[in-house]
């Protein structure tokens, strides 16, 4: 049970996701007049001299951080370094291609996932300087066939991710969209006009929803009269010179000089994940590290939008209570050893990718990469620290703690700690007893013994943390804490139900918002779906009619008429919460007529 890294969950934002990844054909390219082209043609000369700039002993230890991935048989990554104005660094590693052994260099194309948030938000503070839009405006006014779920959704709900909205690869998921088929904004759109009520309030939490932006994408075609892809290529990057960067409006399009996606199978060996992405606003955006330099210069020159609507990016939402939202428009908000941090990550089929800007710092990284088991938000802190070199009190990647010393504890008074508690979703912690040794083990994972360092906290040096075990004023264990997660004690009577109570939850359920009915049954003693893949994906009874998916994310909430009969289920999964399922006949097959 290591430690959720919670610092990549935060900002790279796409569903590590482990839903599916992601025709409108190329707008003639906007004329350029002889001013326009002898400066971006100086800003690409300019580009080319500043990478040489750099002290090689430091690229050398870029290069280090890299070397897993660098061989020709690996697919691996494209790094761009901006400090003080300008590109200092760039460089690719592995390959973007393995069967054609194609390598990665600074002008491979990678779609680089929720990275393209930011230029989504750039387009719309634009728009707010021109006094196209408000960000206080009811995204209604630009698109009237949203839902009106009773309360106004703003451009600012969008931007700061308070929307209530579901998030789009949760809930096409279980509209039953394949994974690895086309994904359209249009798809996202229909979506949107089937949703029948939102997940919370506008403006009452946080929830981070790729859908918002799709629905920013889509606003900003309505006022501008061209499509996303035109406008931001035209306004965007033409005039920073990004020549080979677009927003992907068309799944099928052949994209020259792209690095495939790939994913490490348990095998070890490397295999394809297909994208199919279209989904404008959100993702889907294809760049380069050479491209993402012009575009890291940008935050700080303000070339392309002004200082006002760059300065706008960064401000921070703000829910109805007034707590702060460490989100801006597209851009993540947080902190590199007392200093500002800029940053956002990607993640999509087995493409990776993040930003990260330390403003005060003059300091910028992009890291672009095409294999999933590499987390680039923690390679650009490392790279970061290279460069800018913090103080050595506050190393990016703080040291292990000690393990605190033993104590002499009853093992008589450790019963009451025994049973399972719920760190979340399909996440279990059970404690027993072996040979008077306390052992915990999560979900799917190995018993590790467990050091009392007090009468209630244990110290389990496999997980790195300790647990702690909270009583009631009776003196009952109820919790159990573990990193900050406060973990309910689960009722034994509610987790091991018996085959009578579990044939109550058998039955189809009709899903009126996606259109789609889905079967529960028995298998192998549990209560399990049958997905159309063919597999069967089993429940965890966790409270009275309350199921937790075996592997997690999803949690089934059933529902009862006065008389106890099962009517239905709220679902509710990531960035999804209470998905309505009704109880339903459906009528049986009937044999062919002899």
């Amino acid at each position: 049970m290591p430690e959720v890294n919670v610092r990549w969950f935060r900002f790279c934002i796409s569903s590590g996701l482990p839903f599916p990844p992601w025709q409108y054909r190329a707008m003639t390219e906007p004329r350029l007049d002889l001013v326009h082209r002898l400066s971006v043609a100086g800003l690409g000369l300019c580009l080319f001299a500043a990478a040489e700039i750099v002290r090689a002993g430091t690229a050398a230890e870029v290069d280090r951080l890299f070397v897993q991935w660098d061989r020709p048989d690996s697919p691996g990554a494209a790094v761009v370094i901006v400090k003080n104005g300008a590109v200092i660094y760039q460089h690719g590693y592995g390959c973007a291609d393995l069967e054609h052994h194609i390598p990665i260099t600074p002008q491979t194309l990678f779609d680089v996932a929720s990275v393209a948030k930011q230029f989504t938000g750039l387009s719309v503070a634009m728009l707010v300087q021109q006094g196209k839009l408000s960000v206080n405006d009811d995204i209604h006014k630009y698109l009237p066939d949203v839902p009106n779920f009773g309360k106004p959704i703003t451009i600012q709900n969008l931007l700061h991710h308070t929307s209530g909205l579901r998030d789009w690869p949760e809930t096409l998921s279980f509209s039953g969209v394949d994974r690895e088929g086309e994904i359209t904004l249009d798809m996202i759109l229909e979506m949107v006009r089937r949703q029948r009520e939102l997940d919370f309030a506008p403006g009452t939490d946080y929830q981070y929803s790729n859908t918002g932006y799709n629905l920013l994408a889509a606003a900003v075609a309505r006022i501008t009269g061209q499509s996303f892809r035109a406008w931001t290529d035209a306004n965007l990057f033409q005039p920073l010179g990004m020549q080979h960067t677009f927003a992907c409006d068309d799944p099928t399009q052949i994209i020259v000089n792209r690095a495939e996606s790939y994913a490490r199978g348990n095998d070890g060996k490397f295999y394809h994940q297909v994208s199919q992405l279209a989904a404008q606003g959100s993702s889907s955006l294809f760049t380069s590290a050479e491209d993402m330099g012009r575009w890291l210069l940008n935050f700080e020159s303000a070339r392309v939008g002004g200082q006002s609507a760059v300065e706008l990016m960064r401000q921070p939402g703000k829910l109805n209570s007034g707590t702060n939202v460490d989100y801006g428009f597209g851009l993540a908000l947080g902190d590199y050893h007392g200093s500002p941090l800029v940053t956002h990550g990607g993640a999509w089929a087995g493409y990776r990718s993040d930003v990260i800007w330390l403003p005060k710092l003059h300091f910028a990284v992009a890291i672009l990469a095409n294999v999933g088991n590499m987390d680039p938000h923690a390679l650009a802190l490392r790279i970061a620290d290279l460069y800018v070199n913090p103080p050595p009190d506050k190393p990016s990647t703080p040291p292990a703690p000690e393990p605190p010393a033993a104590v002499k504890a009853d093992p008589a008074a450790w019963g009451s700690f025994l049973g399972t508690y719920r760190l979340g979703p399909g996440w279990l912690l059970t404690i027993t007893r072996e040979n008077g040794q306390l052992m915990a083990q999560a979900t799917h994972e190995n018993k590790f013994k467990m050091t009392p360092v007090s009468d209630t906290n244990f110290f389990v040096e496999a997980y790195g943390a300790a647990v702690a075990f909270v009583r009631d004023d009776s003196g009952a264990v109820t919790n159990l804490l573990y990193r900050g997660i406060n973990a309910p004690k689960l009722s034994p009577a509610d987790t091991a139900p018996p085959p009578a109570r579990l044939a109550e939850y058998v039955g189809d359920y009709w899903s009126e918002e996606l259109r789609i009915a889905n079967r529960l049954e028995v298998h192998d003693g549990k209560l399990a779906f049958h997905d159309r893949s063919g597999r069967w994906l089993p429940f965890l009874p966790i409270d009275k009619d309350r199921f937790d998916a075996e592997y997690g994310r999803i949690t089934l909430e059933f529902a009862r008429n006065p008389a106890g009969e099962v009517t239905g289920a709220l679902v509710s999964a990531g960035r999804v919460r209470h998905l309505r399922f009704a109880r339903a006949t459906l009528p049986e097959a009937k044999q062919p007529a002899d």
